[in-house]
């Protein structure tokens, strides 16, 4: 007969599911600074193109020592996070550039009627971009974007274009949604379409009519935005946007004809 012992042979102990102590991770002080940096870049303290504090500021307002700061900003550098400003400094890198701008350039260089897609989506972007700034906007950026409209209100008046003035505005009422991911992007996006923007506001829109109709509608953004009104800034936006989309179609149009 065959022996049964088998049955009674005792357990394997059971390993605890969750050990009692865990292994301690050491940092260095200059992985704390960046992290810290990281922390204040991702809630727009600093945002895209922004220069930060000296090496010797920041020493100061962390308490450290100015070795491991200079060790945090090259290892910020390497994620690029940031970059070395000429003359000095590091300066806020766009956290996406790289991994989108490329490819879609590629595009954009193939066939000139991609811009045309390009606009479409930054419409729909900007539609919520405005009702976000609308209602997150500070003091201080209604401000700054009372400066951008006054600006185009003068060279209303001179008969001058500049197509910057406009997109300064854009990436104000961007940085306005206070959400950091969005700005980025739209950053992206706005290089993109520069030459476009270009197009539009200094050789498509050369009549007088024309030139008020995007002035007024860049005041009626601004006016939206400033009385906290979402719904009416994202409908002054979109307004705007498919006046813009309009004239490039006609643009693309013209040009297929020729």
């Amino acid at each position: 007969m065959a022996s049964s012992n088998y049955l009674f042979m005792p357990e394997p102990p059971v390993k605890p599911l969750d050990p009692l102590f865990r292994p301690i991770k050491l940092e260095r002080v200059a992985e704390k600074v960046a992290n810290q940096l990281k922390k204040v870049i991702g809630d727009s303290v600093f945002k895209i193109g922004d220069k930060l504090p000296s090496e010797r500021e920041l020493a100061e307002l962390m308490g450290v020592s100015r070795p491991s700061i200079r060790e945090a900003l090259q290892l910020l550098e390497i994620q690029g996070v940031i970059q070395t400003a000429h003359g000095g400094g590091s300066v806020v890198r766009n956290l996406t550039a790289q991994a989108i701008r490329p490819p879609i350039e590629m595009f954009l260089e193939q066939d000139g009627r991609r811009v045309l897609e390009l606009a479409e989506v930054r419409a729909c972007m900007e539609a919520w971009a405005a009702r976000q700034a609308a209602a997150n906007r500070t003091e201080a950026e209604v401000k700054a974007l009372r400066g951008f409209v006054t600006e185009m209100e003068q060279d209303f008046e001179r008969g001058e274009t500049h197509f910057e003035i406009d997109l300064k505005f854009h990436t104000q009422i961007a940085a306005a949604t206070h959400n950091t991911i969005y700005l980025h992007l739209m950053d992206n996006i706005y290089e993109l379409l520069r030459f476009a923007i270009r197009v539009n506001r200094e050789e498509q829109f050369v009549t007088r009519e024309a030139q008020e109709a995007i002035l007024r509608h860049h005041q009626k953004i601004f006016l939206a935005v400033e009385s906290g009104d979402p719904d009416a800034a994202e409908t002054a936006m979109k307004e705007h946007l498919l006046y813009v989309i309009r004239n490039l179609k006609r643009l693309f149009l013209s040009e297929s004809s020729s």
